[in-house]
């Protein structure tokens, strides 16, 4: 574990991101920069020891560096900002996107709607179009590796340790080409790339893999097959017209020959189905149409997608404390100070009809920093205590190091029942000028993720002067 410790005598590792196969991805802050940037470290610590484990995972940390670096500073791909070999122990650091990969979207109990998923496509497809243009192929492509961009809700493209160049790509005498070492993920990879023969389509049919999964909300492994033809079985698992079904299949055909050759080929066809305008009054009609049978909540949570693109937050400030944070306007404001408790505001969301039992909210507290807590890790530990004793039933899910108005923070994500309602809860607090703030979004747990985003962006918008 290198949690807190300083890399290359500038990036300190604040907290774990993730682990693959072959490293793991921590957050961290560069100290040589004035406002100590958030920044991510990929550290490529392969599990075994022999020569042939640590001779790929070599040649993968060059061939990311290597791609990320040609790739330059596009807008839908992370900026490589260093790499660096310490102790034999290697490194890249990354641009920071703030926001959350789409596992926090897909395969939660619910199917997407067809208008939906084509805007996700379109998204995911504008990414990866440039990297079809730079002759790389990803072989990795999955919600996890999707982010969805707090900035504007667009879709960056992350993880490149499994890129693969046409370029590199060799031949044998015969002029066939030599298949390469397997990657990427059971569910998502075609039958060429199984075989270590990875294509440019081979990109093409994990992203249709999603497509279906977002439609089905069927996990990949589970999707069905003809047994004759190979081909995935679904349209009987969703409701979509014939010509968006169609571009479906022809992205997941069986033999690569048959498939859409490039990123580029599918917007195409997807630009037939839907206006090259994707923005303002025309996608809220068409999106309102092709909801249909929706919920009202769905309804409700594009209409915030479309506010926050079009950055209209409102801003609650407390000259007070010297804090502020944003919020969207469609969420109530209730501002009741509370010496006791701490309670400085909180947001609620709209309620969504009569059967809406339970109204997802946020919340701000300020106290004052305990006289017998002097760091942050020991009111952590006090607090986490005080959470647990609170709730008998608590399942808690997620904890560990963060950040919070680019200061050392730490979160904890938890669920239990209250009044007969299954309750999902995550809270993040720091410590500065003797006082512990802390910020609590609270939901239902079937609403948690669709309202997770807006929270997130509340979170990450708070400010202390």
């Amino acid at each position: 574990m290198i949690i807190g410790k300083i890399l290359a005598g500038r990036y300190e590792i604040i907290s774990k991101l993730g682990e693959g196969g072959f490293g793991t991805t921590y957050l961290a802050i560069d100290r040589k920069l004035p406002d100590q940037d958030q920044c991510v470290v990929k550290h490529f610590s392969p599990k075994g020891t022999d020569l042939n484990t640590l001779f790929h995972a070599r040649r993968l940390f060059e061939t990311e560096a290597k791609v990320l670096n040609r790739l330059g500073n596009h807008d839908r791909v992370p900026r490589l900002l260093a790499h660096f070999e310490e102790d034999q122990n290697f490194y890249l650091v990354q641009e920071f996107i703030p926001g959350y990969d789409l596992s926090h979207e897909i395969n939660l109990n619910k199917q997407w709607s067809q208008e939906k998923v084509i805007a996700l496509l379109q998204d995911i497809l504008e990414a990866l179009e440039f990297v079809h243009q730079n002759n790389v192929i990803h072989r990795d492509i999955k919600p996890s590796n999707l982010m969805r961009r707090q900035q504007d809700g667009k879709i960056v493209l992350i993880d490149f340790g499994a890129v693969k160049q046409i370029g590199s790509q060799t031949v044998n005498a015969q002029g066939q080409m030599i298949a390469t070492v397997v990657v990427g993920t059971p569910g998502y990879i075609p039958s060429e790339q199984n075989q270590g023969q990875p294509r440019l389509c081979s990109d093409i049919y994990a992203v249709g893999i999603i497509g279906i999964e977002a439609l089905t909300n069927l996990n990949p492994m589970q999707l069905p097959r003809d047994n004759l033809t190979g081909e995935i079985i679904w349209r009987d698992q969703a409701q979509v017209s014939q010509q968006f079904a169609e571009i479906i299949d022809k992205m997941l055909k069986y033999d690569f020959r048959q498939r859409y050759q490039s990123a580029t080929e599918v917007l195409q066809a997807l630009g037939q189905l839907t206006p090259a305008n994707r923005l303002g009054k025309p996608l809220l009609q068409r999106a309102i149409i092709g909801l249909g049978i929706a919920t009202i909540a769905t309804v409700i949570a594009f209409l915030f997608i479309i506010i926050l693109r079009n950055n209209s937050l409102d801003i609650y400030n407390n000259p007070v404390y010297g804090i502020s944070i944003k919020y969207p306007p469609s969420w109530e404001k209730t501002v009741a100070p509370d010496r006791i408790t701490g309670n400085l505001v909180k947001f609620i969301s709209p309620k969504e009809g009569n059967a809406d039992n339970y109204l997802e909210n946020l919340n701000l507290i300020v106290q004052d920093f305990p006289e017998a807590q002097k760091e942050l890790e020991e009111f952590t530990k006090s607090y986490l205590d005080e959470i647990k004793q609170s709730y008998p039933n608590i399942k808690i899910s997620e904890e560990g190091k963060s950040q919070l108005s680019n200061r050392p923070a730490y979160q904890v994500v938890y669920s239990f029942e209250e009044d007969g309602i299954n309750i999902k809860r995550l809270q993040v607090w720091m410590v500065k000028n003797n006082k512990v703030y802390i910020i609590t979004y609270t939901a239902d747990v079937a609403k948690y993720s669709e309202y997770f985003p807006t929270a997130q962006t509340m979170i990450n918008s708070f400010e202390i002067n």
